[in-house]
């Protein structure tokens, strides 16, 4: 109203192209003709789900660069899709190798990963599991050495991994030094290198 006269207001269409509304699981499902649970289900990589409908939903997915919202996947889930990994020294070259091939396999599979050093100080391990744990990490992976506290990391052992050390009761993932070193003789016998003072 102005002065007492009524003014009618028009909307008026915005001009350009509209902003493009999001896909979501439901939409792909009803695009292809299947349950939202199938969809879900080839998001997860399930095995049981036939080839014909997981190419077909696939195709979908790949033709609208459809990408899963982090945070409604793990609201269902009850996961956040990361992992933490503590490494013993960043300047390691062995333990950044065996990192880049975790990381390469976390990536592929939609996991994000928290790197820690530890610098061999058993203190700083417990200090980074105790915030890797409240954050609700997935799993846990360890350059574990020695004097580590393993008695306190029980309650850990579901989600934890050791790397290079064997501890009953914890999973682990050891280097094979008797193989590396009958490979090395191998190797030299070949050449034939057959009297070897150090390795």
């Amino acid at each position: 109203y102005h002065n007492n006269v009524c003014i009618p207001i028009v909307a008026l269409p915005c001009h350009g192209s509209p902003m493009e509304k999001k896909l979501t699981i439901l939409d792909i499902a009803r695009l292809r003709g299947v349950g939202k649970s199938t969809v879900s289900r080839v998001l997860n990589q399930d095995p049981k789900v036939n080839a014909q409908t997981r190419a077909r939903v696939e195709s979908v997915i790949a033709q609208h660069g459809f990408v899963p919202s982090k945070s409604a996947r793990a609201m269902r889930s009850q996961s956040q899709q990361v992992v933490g990994i503590v490494v013993s020294r960043l300047d390691s070259s062995s333990e950044n190798q065996a990192v880049r091939g975790m990381l390469e396999t976390l990536y592929q599979r939609g996991y994000d990963a928290v790197l820690m050093e530890s610098k061999f100080s058993p203190a700083k391990v417990s200090e980074h599991l105790a915030v890797l744990e409240r954050r609700g990490v997935d799993g846990i992976i360890l350059f574990a050495f020695n004097d580590l506290d393993y008695a306190a990391m029980a309650p850990l052992r579901e989600k934890l991994v050791l790397m290079a050390r064997e501890r009953p009761g914890f999973s682990s993932v050891c280097f094979d030094d008797d193989g590396a070193v009958r490979a090395v003789l191998a190797h030299l016998g070949e050449r034939g290198l057959t009297e070897v003072a150090y390795l």
